[in-house]
């Protein structure tokens, strides 16, 4: 029976909405069946008239206002201790740019191109997020039943919220797919702690008898995973993957290895990181990675340099791949009575 350290993180929980939902055509994102898809929708034009974002107390607006062209400016409006980004997801809190860590930070231009997308781009970083919206009709639906997490979860303000309460008369809910356009290095917290300083030493450390434990999402089938690296060369070699034992204060893993899979050292944006390859019959969310977000996002330590020197999990957002969260944005009517019913 072999123990291993916890450094992949806390447990992000992952429960099944009460609701009845069917997955959208085009995104893999659970859309409630009373919803009507809008044929002639036109992402540009969602932001022009203004988008809202409801994640647990917080409420965020965007609207693209005219520069020039194809070229917008938003103007943005963030309740109070709002994270200031149009997604709240656990992957994108923080980005890594030659080691240093950089809050993901607040989009300031839009620009609209061709496939109904717009590009939301955030200045200082220069990290340009590809938008495209599918849109729903949600007149008369239950209000609650579009208010989640970023863990698609109930969210807070739904928690509080009467079950009856509708959308009035041109309501309109919007499911985002979202494409980075360069490949990023993201860090979800720096609150995980590996008590490393290099790649090299995390290797050396966890080569031995203690596996690493990794971060998972828990859901009905749900089996967390420890790794421990093996056949280690300069840039790649390959880690043995066991089952970690569930409901261990210490943590154990259990039995031998059920699986390998494969790491590589690389460097992206000035940044070294390892990318781990797991087997495809994992589930990605036994790993960390949502399933909204498994095409795009891969597992990746990440050496950090500053504002200290350390090893961070983290995540390699792949550049041009598809990945959602889980909350829909509105339109000023479906929002205006959001607000009101939260009240």
């Amino acid at each position: 029976m072999n123990r291993y350290l916890i450094t992949g993180g806390a447990v992000a929980l992952m429960l099944a909405s009460h609701v009845a939902l069917a997955t959208s055509p085009s995104t893999p994102i659970s859309v409630p069946k009373g919803a009507k898809p809008i044929a002639e929708n036109q992402t540009i034009t969602n932001f022009r008239t203004g988008v809202h974002l409801f994640t647990d107390q917080h409420h965020s607006r965007f609207e693209a206002m005219k520069r020039g062209g194809s070229n917008f400016s938003l103007k943005n409006e963030f309740s109070s201790k709002s994270p200031k980004a149009f997604s709240y997801g656990g992957s994108t809190d923080y980005v890594v740019r030659s080691g240093a860590l950089a809050k993901a930070g607040e989009p300031r231009t839009l620009r609209s191109v061709k496939g109904n997308k717009v590009l939301l781009t955030t200045p200082g970083i220069q990290s340009t997020l590809s938008v495209k919206f599918d849109a729903y009709d949600v007149s008369g639906e239950r209000i609650v039943n579009y208010l989640r997490s970023v863990n698609n979860r109930p969210s807070k303000r739904a928690d509080r919220m009467s079950d009856d309460i509708r959308f009035p008369k041109g309501s309109v809910a919007y499911v985002p797919t979202m494409q980075m356009q360069k490949t990023e290095v993201v860090i979800p917290t720096t609150d995980i702690m590996t008590g490393q300083k290099t790649l090299e030493q995390f290797v050396q450390t966890f080569s031995g008898k203690i596996p690493n434990c990794l971060r998972y999402e828990r859901h009905s089938a749900s089996q967390p995973y420890a790794i421990r690296f093996s056949k280690i060369g300069k840039q790649k070699g390959e880690i043995e993957i066991f089952e970690a034992k569930r409901r261990s204060a210490v943590c154990e893993a259990e039995g031998g290895p059920v699986a390998k899979g494969a790491y590589q050292i690389q460097t992206i944006n000035g940044t070294r990181v390892m990318a781990l390859t797991f087997p495809k019959h994992l589930d990605s969310r036994d790993v960390g990675i949502k399933e909204s977000e498994r095409q795009a996002m891969q597992l990746a330590f990440v050496e950090v340099t500053s504002p200290s020197k350390k090893v961070l999990p983290g995540r390699i957002v792949h550049a041009q791949r598809d990945f959602h969260d889980f909350q829909f944005r509105f339109n000023d009517t479906a929002a205006a009575a959001i607000l009101k019913a939260s009240h």
